[in-house]
């Protein structure tokens, strides 16, 4: 199915003056059907408010293997890499660790036909059921049999010796989840030293997967990407400038029917120490207000931290990176105290925002000083204004939902920092990516929330949504809730039918139909939705 673009746009009239009204602007952009469905958040533009997000990414302490492999003297000391999206992205990295130049090479069997560009990438999901930034390594483009196999190579500038052990994420095979395709991942890891090979020791760290010798390989399905059900763990026999990961299709349980993905952790390797201890860690978007950093709250970038000596005297200042991250670095020993500043008036603190940092013995690595925030401007102070989240919430085929997506809990959009400003995520039931082959005739129920905030009412309001190519809206399907007085029960337009009265907010041709609906005069606080569903065609 083409890719098709959909727009979701509401206004409404506060009782302010407003000179002109501004559209909300929803991109819905649906890539590659059977890849996924992705939904991203509403912006929406009032002539005299806007909304604002601001935040960072999944955090980026790997929990895969802790072993420490490294000679005396030496410190475990992370490849940092960047989010890219598709192998030549990831190849024109250069990470310097220390004096080590680390790089990427990717080789295909057949060039320019096994690799998937859009789903190999490295990013900061969860995977494996490891925080990121992971390496996703996708083979067989468009969900088709792969054609061959390809090749990760990972190069080092000298020889180093690895950390901890390598680990493979989400060695699966097709299952309940899958049903009618058929792959199987398998996994061959060798290293060198120069030319010399390099003893490698794979090991299966949960019954999903099979180890013979250096290969290993999915028995059982993986439940879901950010589970960890199918991973192994690789351990070089010494040192070593190459590690390849040469993936290719298994064909132990029928020849492959559709695409595979593997992934690989972040990773360390061996360096001296620098002398001096450090401080450091993580400031975080604390969405669930516990004081700590779970599974899913992203850092926060740009963040101002002040580190001061015994006499409350400033010895130096840093911000964070994107991924909310910071250190002081060279220290010496002494007893320490990080402030952590507000990263803006919409944030406020879920932890001390002064902390102790004590340094106790030399080339220490303090690195568990960790600052919480979060936002909700829910009924906070000024004009109102209206917030705005798009998920998909149910699947059926044939009257029978879809087996392998959860939809009743909050999956945030790690492509979106909007996410991070929600109060109470867990209302936003719904995911915001659908993984699942979709056929025709399945139905897809789409819900965008609404929620008012700010020291007033937002009257008036009207919605309007496209009902997007490649589908058709399902008849009796809409339902609203948490709208005010005023409201309508909402209706579909046909396609080609005048907008009406949602002309001007319904940015687009009206050519395979419109959700409308008046929402009325909403209370600030108030939380609701429009839902309704669609059918593939």
């Amino acid at each position: 199915m083409k890719a098709f673009f959909k727009r979701t746009l509401l206004m409404f009239n506060s009782g302010l003056h407003r000179s002109a009204e501004q559209p909300l602007k929803v991109n819905r952009k649906w890539q590659k059907v059977l890849k996924s469905l992705r939904y991203y958040f509403l912006a929406l533009l009032l002539a005299v408010t806007q909304i604002v997000f601001s935040g960072g990414m999944v955090k980026q302490k790997v929990i895969a293997q802790t072993q420490n492999l490294c000679p005396a003297g030496d410190v475990p000391t992370p490849v940092n890499w960047r989010p890219a999206v598709g192998a030549p992205a990831i190849s024109a990295q250069t990470i310097n660790v220390g004096e080590v130049a680390v790089s990427f090479e990717f080789a295909e069997t057949v060039p320019g036909q096994v690799i998937d560009n859009v789903e190999t990438r490295i990013d900061n999901d969860v995977y494996g059921g490891i925080p990121g930034p992971n390496l996703r390594f996708n083979i067989g483009q468009d969900k088709t049999p792969s054609p061959g196999n390809a090749t990760l190579s990972i190069n080092f500038s000298r020889p180093v010796i690895i950390a901890s052990p390598l680990t493979i994420l989400d060695v699966d095979r097709d299952g309940e989840r899958d049903i009618g395709f058929t792959y199987q991942d398998r996994v061959t890891v060798t290293a060198f030293n120069g030319d010399v090979p390099v003893g490698v020791a794979l090991r299966s760290l949960t019954p999903n997967t099979r180890v013979t010798g250096n290969t290993v390989v999915g028995i059982n399905e993986n439940s879901f990407p950010d589970r960890p059900d199918a991973n192994a763990s690789a351990t070089p026999a010494g040192q070593l400038n190459r590690i390849d990961l040469l993936y290719e299709p298994g064909t132990e349980f029928g020849q492959p029917r559709q695409d595979e993905t593997i992934g690989l952790a972040r990773f360390s390797i061996c360096l001296p120490a620098p002398p001096g201890a450090t401080i450091g860690d993580t400031v975080f978007n604390d969405r669930n207000s516990n004081g700590r950093q779970d599974e899913g709250e992203p850092g926060i970038a740009n963040v101002t931290l002040i580190l001061r000596n015994s006499r409350g005297q400033e010895v130096r200042r840093t911000t964070t990176n994107s991924n909310g991250i910071y250190s002081f670095t060279t220290l010496p020993l002494g007893n320490f105290t990080v402030e952590a500043l507000r990263p803006n008036n919409d944030f406020n603190p879920t932890t001390n925002t002064t902390l102790p940092a004590n340094l106790t013995e030399p080339n220490q690595s303090l690195l568990t000083v960790d600052f919480g925030f979060n936002t909700n401007r829910l009924g906070a102070a000024g004009a109102p204004n209206i917030r705005l989240i798009k998920r998909i919430t149910g699947a059926t085929r044939n009257g029978q939902p879809i087996s392998g997506i959860n939809f009743n809990t909050f999956v945030g959009d790690p492509n979106n920092n909007n996410d991070d400003e929600l109060p109470s995520p867990e209302r936003f039931r719904g995911v915001s990516t659908f993984e699942a082959p979709v056929q025709s005739r399945d139905e897809i129920e789409y819900t965008v929330y609404f929620l008012a905030e700010g020291n007033d009412s937002s009257n008036n309001v009207r919605f309007c949504d496209l009902v997007p190519n490649g589908t058709t809206f399902a008849n009796n399907s809409i339902n609203i809730n948490g709208a005010g007085s005023g409201a309508d029960s909402g209706r579909y337009l046909t396609p080609l039918a005048p907008l009406e009265a949602f002309t001007n907010i319904c940015s687009g041709s009206n050519n395979n139909g419109a959700v409308v609906a008046n929402l009325g005069n909403i209370p600030s606080g108030n939380f609701g939705f429009v839902r309704f569903r669609v059918g593939i065609n």
